[in-house]
């Protein structure tokens, strides 16, 4: 009994998706530990306006770079097909293609907030514009580390990837606290991620380089233009609807409520999506696992279940925690005060995040497998949950019941989509 239960326990930890889900999930706890004392270090070196800079554009870093997920689903998407067939020699030409592409969203990017600089400048109560220039250069190389990892991500180098999480984040650490002590303040901050995102797209190359140095054939291999843009768009629209979900309702409470509830709700938030982002890792091993596997004709439903089920157990298990113990949970992420008033909402918002994991799942298993019309309903779900919570925002119990309706219902959708397409499988 006992050797039969060790072989079952390595068969699982074994597979693929488990084993790829541990190495990422190890890199981000590292990364996540070393940019919290990161961080820390901002927090008690720089001054409350100087720390203030760096968090205002720190937020409007992480708004910008969201497209860059939807760049990342579309890379994998077509990477890992060509990987699968072994069709290495387009893959470089694909690499090529891609790097032309977001070279040149970069430079717009950069050039937007050199030109919209002053704007956001007076917008942001910042006195220095060029706080705002060195933030998009920030951003533009953030989609250039986009690009070496949705490769890394295709070729399935999941521990390469979670290296080089923790080496970006030991950059960022080093780099930012001998520009602080120098001087630099706020700008070193800054610093410090631009210095982090370089590291990390120059290092990529290393696994890179065996698609990088093959030879292409005399005449360049055509790339399907249009099917990958008709891919792509509606793909684009599905990853900004889905991270929607988890924004939205911070953004029209800070709108529509006073400005300490709406604090007290991004507490709660923040406290939520840890949920999240301790499932992330997940669909983001999935996805290029089962785009391989259904190129090559390969069973992949399986591996939705599992997905799910490894998102839904962990989940689960934190919401059931935060309804049991919200008022000690809101004292080690918020270190309690008033924020013991979202305590009774703590456990009500888990099953929200809970809800929007498992969708998260699911959008990037259709994703995967090429079923855009699938992907429609979580572009509706967003609309709706903007729509109703612009009408209905009575208090917080109302919000994140709504969110956790729409979740839901879309949820249902998606599952009765797979449902229908395993029957025809």
């Amino acid at each position: 009994m006992i050797n039969r239960t060790v072989t079952i326990g390595k068969i699982f930890l074994g597979h693929e998706l488990v084993s790829g889900t541990a190495f990422v999930f190890l890199g981000s706890i590292i990364g996540n530990i070393l940019a919290f004392l990161f961080n820390l270090f901002l927090a008690r070196t720089l001054s409350y306006a100087d720390y203030a800079i760096f968090a205002s554009l720190l937020s409007v870093i992480t708004l910008a770079s969201i497209p860059a997920g939807s760049i990342n689903t579309v890379i994998v998407k077509f990477a890992t097909n060509l990987f699968a067939k072994n069709e290495i020699s387009k893959l470089k030409t694909l690499y090529l293609f891609f790097f032309k592409l977001v070279l040149g969203i970069a430079l717009f990017i950069s050039i937007l907030f050199v030109l919209f600089s002053t704007p956001f400048k007076n917008y942001l109560h910042i006195e220095n514009a060029w706080y705002i220039i060195v933030a998009g250069f920030v951003v533009s190389s953030t989609y250039l580390v986009t690009l070496n990892n949705a490769f890394l991500q295709s070729l399935l180098k999941f521990k390469f990837i979670s290296f080089l999480n923790i080496f970006g984040n030991i950059i960022k650490i080093i780099v930012g606290i001998v520009l602080v002590i120098l001087g630099l303040k706020a700008f070193g901050a800054l610093g410090a991620l631009f210095s982090m995102t370089i590291g990390m797209y120059l290092v990529a190359y290393m696994p890179l380089k065996t698609i990088l140095k093959q030879k292409t054939a005399e005449n360049k291999i055509a790339l399907n233009i249009t099917q990958m843009i008709s891919y792509a768009v509606p793909a684009s629209i599905a990853v900004i609807s889905l991270t929607s979900f988890t924004s939205v309702d911070v953004i029209l409470v800070k709108h529509f409520f006073p400005a300490h509830e709406a604090g007290f709700y991004a507490g709660l938030s923040l406290i939520g999506k840890v949920i999240f982002y301790f499932t992330a890792p997940i669909p983001l091993v999935m996805f290029p696992l089962i785009v391989k596997r259904h190129s090559i004709g390969k069973n992949y439903v399986n591996l939705l279940l599992l997905a799910l089920l490894l998102v839904f157990v962990p989940s689960f298990t934190v919401t059931i925690f935060y309804f049991l113990f919200p008022s000690l949970v809101v004292n080690i992420f918020l270190g309690g005060r008033d924020y013991q008033e979202i305590a009774q909402y703590l456990g009500m918002f888990g099953i929200f995040i809970t809800l929007f994991s498992m969708l998260n799942v699911c959008v990037n298993f259709f994703l995967s497998i090429g079923n855009i019309k699938a992907t429609s309903i979580v572009i509706f779900g967003a609309i709706l949950q903007i729509v109703l919570l612009t009408l209905f925002h009575d208090n917080f119990a109302q919000v994140i019941q709504i969110s956790i309706a729409v979740c839901l219902m879309v949820l249902v959708g998606f599952l009765w989509n797979f449902y229908r397409l395993s029957k025809s499988l």
